[in-house]
């Protein structure tokens, strides 16, 4: 059994996630027994929702993408004419959107750390099909994400930075991936709704570096039981 099928199988069986652990992994050479995703085009958190219908381990290139998800997961934005420029940004900005106005907008993008180099694909698969992949992304409810950011703190003592006010994808991807930390998320209205999230599920995304001590460490962490 490879490392990730037991580290799939461990953190699966001891805190009971539902729903399958997402692997992400960049490259400019795609590995044997991924395919290509196709033809269609959706939003990232769509895309990568598929898993969990049961879609196979894919890759996908810029091209797959509508939104801004391509270029804050490390594959870059394909080019734009102004057309669609501007309607991105019609059903962005105002009441009822994402933003109020170009300027919040602006100011957000500027909280967020920017990929420096962008790969030709991005592989999104089960962490069990994976090999090696730049961060995996765990959505359980609440309290299983806790435990997850006490087993960081309880062995490094760092804390856990979470994320929350802009959408799914610029939350997810890009401080993990420059930090090599992990980060917490509630996502975003669209994005919960295109990845059909529960009420109390939130994302947590971890950097490939620290997934083995998560998981040598799972056990070690309280119940919440202080009193025997």
């Amino acid at each position: 059994m490879s490392k990730n099928k037991e580290y799939a199988k461990k953190l699966k069986e001891h805190e009971g996630y539902e729903r399958d652990i997402i692997a992400f992994k960049l490259c400019d050479e795609v590995p044997a027994g991924f395919e290509y995703y196709g033809d269609d085009v959706s939003f990232m958190c769509a895309i990568v929702a598929e898993i969990w219908e049961g879609r196979k381990s894919f890759y996908i290139t810029n091209k797959n993408v509508l939104c801004g998800g391509a270029v804050y997961a490390g594959i870059g934005n394909k080019k734009m004419t102004k057309e669609d420029f501007d309607a991105g940004m019609s059903t962005s900005l105002g009441k009822n959107k994402a933003y109020a106005d170009r300027q919040v907008m602006r100011r957000v993008n500027q909280q967020i750390p920017h990929h420096f180099k962008h790969y030709k694909y991005l592989i999104i698969g089960r962490l069990e099909d994976v090999e090696n992949p730049d961060q995996v992304m765990i959505v359980a409810d609440a309290n299983r994400i806790m435990r997850l950011c006490k087993v960081y703190t309880w062995k490094t003592g760092e804390l856990v930075h979470g994320l929350q006010g802009t959408a799914w994808c610029t939350q997810s991807f890009p401080v993990v991936h420059k930090a090599k930390t992990m980060s917490h998320t509630l996502g975003d209205p669209p994005s919960r709704f295109l990845m059909q999230l529960q009420p109390g599920e939130m994302f947590c995304n971890i950097h490939y570096d620290l997934l083995p001590l998560i998981v040598e460490n799972i056990e070690n962490i309280s119940s919440g039981h202080v009193l025997d």
